[in-house]
């Protein structure tokens, strides 16, 4: 994984960061909460030669007390000086213990000792402290005294007692979170480097077109739910109008008029573009959408259409087809009807191969909403009676194995493979170029509406550039379809004159 693969994959998964930052912060406020507090103190002690009655004799006194320093660090921390300080003060325990507590300190070519005691009393550590020192300054003048009588050679004077400090030397509480902020984060890019290595999941339209080998219809965002108003302004509505002029342009010398939209796993987000690409179409076409997810119908409680009588009614033939027809913004929709009990079985017959030629011969475009791929296999028999097929999936969800495997169910019944579309994908900023000022604002009321002709599916096209590119989609009247206009009183009354042939 090259360098910018890594950044890449730390800036798609920022939320690991943040993550890895408050687990790390929260761990750091814990540990540093619950462990003990420690305090020190610090006696300062001076070691001197006694000889000074010349110069020389002076500076060779400053040379030897410069090399006892050396090994007073080490007498300092002895059984003979501790022992009998743990003794007096009562502290328990032996020597090697109380050693891990006292720390000595000399600085280079001086002979200046430090002794600090660490303890969990503040003032027990200064009562320590102030024992060492005056044990160890008897120490050294039983050490360093001749043999039989006379002044030792050297000498030790407390200089500094130690002071009761109480301010905590440990835990602090800076350097902690800090140190668990950088481990966490470390931690949350670890997790997220790791994560995109592992990740088998499509990221985004190039790799998806990629995978399949179709072209890329663009991406969608994701959208809080119900139909999307093809006119408006928002993320989506644009995301769809440029999936509906790529599809456009897709196939200009033999253009889809009946298109499979289906998906490797569910919850792809389907029936949404299904809905709005259909509104959008409608404002130049005639358009029909069928549902053909006779297993989990959503479209009419979606669209607020009746969902009593639909395509198992027109294919047990039941009901005509034009009796079953709703319209919904300038759009035809067929909904699923009630559930059958061999879905599967009923879209394979040739029922359904007469009502896609009824509706080619009606409209200029007719979307088929199938189910997805993986569960069950009516979407490749609804593709195998299609011009094409679009072929969904979610950015950053659905696994590249289930997506070849999907692609394979299409081209193994004989379709084709129209093009591919990411759902929910997260917007760029260019995404959000269409909310400012007046751009992509539909036209004012009174105002003319642009005219022109345009590629549409289904039709063989020239190479002129769509005039409806550059203009907002509103919904078409019904009343431009009039012969399929019907109201949801028909259809109940439909429904009950089926279920009195039952």
């Amino acid at each position: 994984m090259t360098f910018v693969a890594l950044l890449t994959a730390v800036r798609r998964r920022w939320p690991w960061l943040v993550v890895g930052l408050l687990v790390g912060l929260l761990t750091a406020t814990v540990v540093t909460a619950l462990v003990p507090r420690s305090y020190s103190s610090t006696a300062s002690l001076y070691v001197s030669a006694v000889d000074d009655t010349s110069a020389q004799n002076a500076y060779q006194g400053v040379l030897l007390s410069q090399q006892r320093v050396k090994s007073y660090t080490d007498i300092l921390t002895s059984d003979r000086v501790l022992q009998p300080v743990i003794d007096r003060l009562a502290l328990g325990g032996d020597s090697a213990t109380l050693a891990k507590d006292v720390a000595v300190t000399a600085d280079a070519d001086s002979t200046l000792l430090r002794v600090t005691v660490t303890d969990s009393s503040p003032q027990r550590a200064a009562d320590t402290a102030d024992a060492i020192s005056a044990r160890f300054v008897t120490v050294v003048g039983e050490l360093e005294r001749p043999q039989g009588s006379g002044a030792p050679a050297v000498v030790v004077s407390i200089v500094d007692t130690a002071a009761v400090n109480s301010t905590p030397v440990s835990p602090r509480w800076s350097v902690d979170l800090v140190v668990g902020a950088v481990l966490g984060l470390v931690l949350g890019a670890a997790a997220a480097v790791v994560r995109a290595a592992t990740d088998r999941s499509v990221a985004s339209p190039r790799e998806l077109a990629a995978l399949i080998g179709a072209t890329s219809l663009g991406a969608l965002p994701a959208v809080p739910g119900g139909p999307v108003d093809p006119a408006g302004t928002g993320e989506y509505a644009e995301a769809v109008r440029r999936v509906r002029t790529n599809l456009l342009f897709a196939d200009v010398d033999t253009p889809p008029a009946v298109l499979t939209v289906t998906s490797a796993v569910p919850g792809e987000g389907k029936t949404t573009l299904v809905c709005a690409l259909a509104a959008a179409l409608a404002a130049t076409t005639r358009v029909a959408v069928v549902e053909g997810d006779l297993r989990a119908p959503t479209i009419a409680s979606r669209l607020g259409l009746v969902g009593e009588v639909g395509l198992t009614d027109v294919l047990a033939r039941r009901v005509a087809l034009t009796a079953a027809l709703q319209r919904w913004r300038g759009v035809d929709v067929l909904t699923s009807g009630v559930v059958p009990h061999d879905p599967s079985g009923l879209l394979s017959s040739h029922a359904l191969a007469d009502v896609v030629s009824r509706l080619r011969q009606t409209h200029d475009v007719v979307l088929v909403d199938a189910p997805p791929l993986g569960p069950v296999a009516d979407a490749a028999v609804l593709a195998s009676r299609s011009d094409g097929a679009v072929l969904l999936c979610r950015a950053g969800s659905t696994p590249q194995d289930a997506v070849l495997a999907a692609a394979e169910a299409l081209r193994a019944v004989g379709g084709r493979l129209v093009g591919s579309v990411v759902t929910m994908t997260r917007p760029s900023r260019a995404d959000r170029y269409g909310t400012y000022a007046t751009y992509g604002r539909a036209p004012a009321p009174g105002a003319p509406a642009p005219t022109g002709p345009g590629p549409t599916l289904g039709r063989s096209t020239g190479v002129d550039v769509p005039s409806e590119v550059t203009t907002s989609f509103a919904a078409v009247p019904e009343q431009a379809h009039g012969s399929r206009s019907r109201s949801g009183a028909h259809l109940r009354a439909t429904s009950g004159a089926r279920h009195s042939l039952r």
